[in-house]
């Protein structure tokens, strides 16, 4: 069952209205605020409105700032100044719980095709953040690390938000347009930004404004002469697991002929090479990943033929990129040996903190360092070793129910292989748990599998 749609006169008020108080706002920003900030501020109450009135609109809103421009901020501080992503996934989920209490106790009963396993997982997924931040908070009264577990629950909450809210195929069709498209142009972006040298990275600077990080623009390799793509996204290796995460979305236009393969073709070529300039080893296997997992639901055998080449390849060819790679995986490098300096030090953390973990903040105690460069290992970490396997159950349910509901509907092809990409980046790289904008697209996937799989399951019973 789907969420109540408006009447059409009243969704053309709520729209009018949403503009007329953006437009409003932006006008009264700009004569005292950077035109970022303007922009920003602007942002954050159109996203706002339509989130709460339009629950599905808010979720489209909120996947186009994740994927564009996820460090924006309202400019305006009162107590807290949260980034406009944080305020329009509140507002939406705000929205969404208005509508459930509209239609009475029985809304679980409503909406019986919503997995089980995912309303249990997603619980996990918001209660025991707070519970870490809690018992951090109690610990060293730190209320930055509060408003970071706080943010976590409310992220944590995406799965369900979506798989509630986005599930008639056409919404389905639009989220996927909507990830080729606005990641194609901030792989454009990249590319740009990453070409004008100097002059992209005060342009990056002149967002300072609006939210964005003024220093450490520049990323580098450790011989620090050799410059990274980051977009709008300030770290190479997030742009990386977000271009390498929506490569297969791209890959479904192909062959359908028209405009539409064009398109498809030309935003994975863009996409391609901004990821090739991230220089992000962890996104390139990632990338990897998806792409073989697409072609092994289309192709099979092509795809294991692909596999055992390109491991061939890794292994023995004498090329840069696969060179970096074995350094990597063989912790021959500064880079790999600090991974797994991090790794020894993780266990040893989590064997001090297994319940809740150390909280999202500095760690309690000067002995102990809490970072490591894997996603499970980190939030169990900060949260606790029963955050981390709540995680996992929502990828392996996930992938487990695209796996299961494929043969019946290919459409599941594409996220799936996004979801292996994901997973693949998160076994490098702690981001896919630790950045709001990852945690709330990750969760979206895989609430829009569940959506799409218990809906093909009604149609073919």
């Amino acid at each position: 069952m789907t969420v109540a749609r408006a009447p059409n006169g009243r969704a053309w008020l709520t729209a009018l209205a949403a503009l007329a108080a953006a437009a409003f706002l932006a006008g009264l920003l700009s004569g005292a605020r950077p035109p970022p900030a303007a922009m920003a501020g602007g942002i954050a109450v159109l996203g706002a409105l339509v989130g709460f009135a339009r629950p599905a609109g808010g979720l489209a809103a909120a996947l186009l700032l994740a994927l564009l421009a996820p460090f924006l901020v309202v400019p305006q501080r009162i107590g807290v100044q949260p980034p406009v992503l944080d305020v329009v996934v509140a507002a939406t989920s705000l929205g969404i719980a208005v509508q459930a209490i509209r239609r009475g106790r029985g809304v679980v009963r409503a909406w019986p095709r919503i997995p089980r396993w995912l309303v249990l997982v997603v619980a996990l997924g918001a209660v025991l953040p707070l519970a870490s931040g809690a018992a951090a908070y109690a610990a060293s009264s730190d209320r930055d690390a509060t408003q970071v577990a706080v943010k976590m629950s409310l992220y944590g909450l995406t799965p369900l938000m979506v798989a509630l809210t986005c599930r008639s195929a056409n919404v389905y069709r639009r989220a996927t347009t909507l990830v080729v498209a606005a990641t194609g142009l901030q792989a454009l972006t990249a590319i740009g930004l990453h070409l004008a040298g100097p002059g992209g990275i005060e342009a990056l600077r002149s967002l300072a404004a609006a939210g964005y990080p003024s220093t450490n623009v520049a990323r580098f390799l450790p011989d620090e002469t050799t410059r990274r793509a980051t977009g709008l996204l300030v770290d190479p290796n997030v742009l990386g697991v977000t271009l390498a995460a929506a490569l297969p979305f791209g890959l479904t236009w192909f062959g359908r002929g028209g405009r539409r393969a064009a398109f498809g073709a030309a935003a994975v070529m863009v996409i391609g090479l901004a990821l090739a300039l991230t220089i992000s080893r962890a996104s390139w296997i990632a990338a990897t990943v998806g792409l073989l997992i697409w072609l092994a639901l289309v192709r099979p055998r092509a795809a294991a033929l692909a596999a055992a080449l390109l491991g061939g390849a890794v292994l023995v060819a004498p090329v840069d990129p696969f060179e970096r790679i074995r350094q990597g995986l063989l912790g021959a490098d500064r880079s790999g040996a600090l991974r797994i300096g991090e790794i020894r030090e993780a266990t040893r953390v989590i064997s001090r903190f297994p319940l809740l973990g150390v909280g999202y903040g500095d760690a309690p105690h000067p002995d102990i360092f809490a970072g490591v460069s894997n996603a499970w290992l980190w939030l169990a970490e900060r949260a606790g070793i029963a955050a981390a396997l709540a995680h996992l159950a929502l990828v392996g349910g996930a992938a487990l129910t695209a796996v299961r509901t494929n043969a019946a509907d290919p459409a599941l092809r594409p996220p799936l292989a996004s979801l292996a990409a994901f997973a693949a980046a998160g076994v490098f790289d702690h981001h896919i748990v630790s950045f709001p904008h990852l945690v709330f697209l990750l969760g979206g996937l895989a609430g829009l599998i569940a959506a799409r799989a218990s809906d093909s399951e009604a149609r073919a019973a």
